[in-house]
């Protein structure tokens, strides 16, 4: 079958070191286009990766028959801009994480996408790693009994100048950064949220937004969940630990590169390993699993869903912190 073209709206950070690798090496998808506002800098980006098209604008990039599926790796405040825009071009559309500003516009693009008969993906990449993905599987062998308890946290300095996006009270901080990859990991492991209770602090930046987040959920089924970020902690520390009846299944990195997870039971410790992810090659899995997915019209592992209940989660800690109590998740209904 012919390798699925994608566009990349926006040549930053996060697309030169993760996705337009991902797409150049890869037997189920390729890089087919590129955008960004300077001309000359998405040529030179074209260039870097394989000598693709170039745009200056998304919508000369939408207008490229040759594209049938788009990333947008923009900052969040575009992202239901141009989702809405690449659906209704008819391109399948898989969006860097966090979804959008609010639920409001995470409902907005997965109707866009619905209505246009395309695929929506949400690049919540920890959910296709192999220790994630082994840390299920025991959990359905039932290896640990019944889940319990999830805990994930996140620590790691972050330092950026002022009036960076990425401390935007819009669209930055710890929250809408950080947390968003590890409660999604967290959210992977239970069932439905239906309660947040939560402090979004600013400890030790700086900055207008964020740096610090506690935050505790209750499950529909009676699960508790936990999570921390702290971006003024060092060093980097990513961890995601499972409870259950039986035992509790600890990764001890969430990073691409962990090799291995613990699963300690009655019986002892045992280290389980796993095969790593190889830099920068790690959004392989979600491409080519949302590629597929498109061409079967079925979900993508990495949807459109699961990006909106990340940010129920989100918008239900922000307004627990602003109002000092426990705030209900949104729950999606059609």
């Amino acid at each position: 079958m012919a390798r699925m073209k994608f566009g990349i709206i926006g040549c930053g950070d996060i697309a030169a070191h993760s996705f337009a690798p991902s797409l150049t090496h890869s037997d189920a998808v390729e890089l087919a286009a590129v955008c960004r506002r300077d001309l000359d800098r998405a040529r030179a980006f074209a260039d870097e990766f394989g000598g693709c098209a170039a745009y200056d604008s998304a919508a000369a990039l939408l207008a490229d028959e040759n594209v049938e599926a788009v990333v947008v790796a923009t900052p969040t405040d575009t992202h239901c801009e141009y989702t809405v825009a690449a659906a209704a071009a008819g391109k399948h559309v898989l969006c860097e994480k966090p979804m959008a500003r609010g639920t409001g516009e995470c409902r907005q693009m997965i109707e866009a996408c619905r209505a246009a008969g395309v695929a929506l993906g949400v690049a919540y990449r920890r959910r296709l790693f192999p220790q994630v993905l082994k840390a299920r599987e025991l959990i359905g062998a039932g290896r640990i009994g019944r889940v319990v308890c999830v805990r994930t946290h996140y620590s790691g300095w972050t330092a950026v100048e002022p009036g960076a996006w990425r401390v935007d009270p819009e669209i930055g901080g710890a929250m809408m950064e950080m947390a968003v990859h590890r409660l999604e990991v967290l959210l992977n492991f239970a069932a439905a949220p239906t309660e947040v209770s939560a402090l979004v602090e600013t400890v030790h930046h700086d900055w207008p937004v964020d740096d610090t987040d506690a935050i505790l959920l209750k499950f529909a089924d009676g699960t508790i969940g936990v999570h921390s970020t702290v971006l003024c902690s060092e060093p980097r520390r990513d961890i995601a630990h499972i409870d259950g009846t039986e035992g509790r299944i600890m990764i001890d990195s969430l990073e691409f590169g962990a090799s291995s997870l613990g699963l300690e039971t009655a019986q002892g410790l045992e280290e389980i390993s796993v095969e790593p992810l190889q830099a920068p090659y790690f959004d392989r899995p979600m491409l080519e699993d949302f590629a597929a997915a498109a061409r079967s019209s079925r979900a993508p592992i990495c949807d459109g869903l699961t990006g909106f209940k990340v940010q129920a989660v989100v918008d239900a800690a922000f307004a627990s912190a602003r109002e000092k109590k426990t705030v209900a998740v949104e729950a999606w209904r059609d």
